[in-house]
């Protein structure tokens, strides 16, 4: 009797873990949800690119594993006066996934700069979410001619224990971490449960909150690329580049964000040389999504800031030219 027992709760235990992740996101074309944008080429691939407003140009990219309708929220407010772009990075949203691709910070950059070139963007405001915040600290850092300013939404250029704990785990089993990466990052109750973490209300994530993040899953070479992007999502590399941004930099934090608290974001806003730390009470690691009228309002001045500090430069240089 006591065998069978076992071998019932062996065989409901694997009807579990089958029955939890079984799930695949659907496969779709690309093409036809560029919305207006378009696939720009550049090393190792094409990145999706869409503009909308006008003024000074407003360069906004998401975070791992997310995509560029991250910023819905804040984008209309703030196209009133810019010109707003959304890009997903490669191995991002639409942009293409190949599966050896380099996905680090530096590597990130130098295709972001390629963007900025082709597209004539000769001197830009930087926004990155979480780990999005990596290549914009790189490009500032090297190439100080394209960046006129960052905002930093909660980025993860800092790591808690558990997150560096995953990292040094990821590395030293990465055949394992990619099966096991793979498999929850299909399931679309795994994007829930992240979406649940990121957030100061975990209930207040709904169907539409998951789907914004879940419908890039499906497209071609998201899964296989998973590993090499996590390869790439280390903040350490940036974070040796934080000493040469010579831009304003605005830090909007969220109180909640369990992946690094007010001690962490504060920390990191000391290490740049011009830097701004906003903390939002009522948010956790999206603000942007969580609280979208409060960031705008953060946004506003600084962004005003940086225009005034070019036009101010611009007027320097016809004198000195003169």
């Amino acid at each position: 009797m006591a065998s069978w027992s076992r071998l019932i709760w062996l065989a409901a235990l694997a009807g579990g873990a089958w029955a939890a992740t079984r799930g695949r996101p659907q496969p779709f074309d690309v093409e036809s949800h560029l919305d207006g944008g378009t696939l720009w080429p550049v090393s190792d691939g094409r990145v999706y690119h869409r503009a909308v407003g006008a003024g000074p140009d407003l360069v906004m990219l998401p975070g791992f594993g997310g995509n560029v309708r991250t910023w819905e929220f804040i984008t209309p407010p703030l196209a009133e006066s810019h010109r707003v772009h959304w890009v997903d990075l490669l191995g991002h949203g639409l942009s293409d996934k190949p599966p050896e691709a380099d996905y680090g910070a530096y590597a990130q950059a130098e295709r972001l700069e390629e963007l900025l070139r082709a597209a004539g963007l000769e001197r830009v405001a930087l926004v990155g979410s979480s780990a999005g915040a990596q290549p914009a600290v790189a490009l500032a850092a090297r190439h100080p001619d394209r960046v006129a300013g960052l905002v930093l939404v909660d980025p993860f250029l800092v790591a808690g224990t558990g997150v560096r704990l995953g990292i040094w785990l990821s590395r030293q089993l990465p055949g394992t971490s990619g099966i096991v990466l793979r498999t929850l990052s299909s399931q679309r109750w795994y994007v829930r449960l992240g979406n649940m973490i990121g957030r100061r209300r975990p209930l207040s994530v709904d169907r539409a909150t998951v789907d914004r993040q879940y419908l890039p899953y499906g497209a071609p070479g998201y899964l296989d690329a998973l590993p090499s992007l996590l390869a790439g999502v280390d903040p350490a590399p940036a974070q040796a580049s934080i000493s040469e941004v010579q831009c304003p930099v605005l830090l909007i934090w969220g109180a909640a964000d369990r992946l690094a608290g007010r001690g962490q974001a504060l920390a990191l806003a000391a290490s740049f040389k011009d830097s701004e730390p906003v903390i939002l009470e009522d948010a956790g690691h999206v603000p942007q999504e969580e609280v979208p009228e409060e960031v705008v309002a953060c946004m506003r001045p600084f962004l005003e800031r940086l225009q005034r500090e070019g036009l101010a430069q611009d007027g320097q240089s016809v004198v000195r030219a003169g």
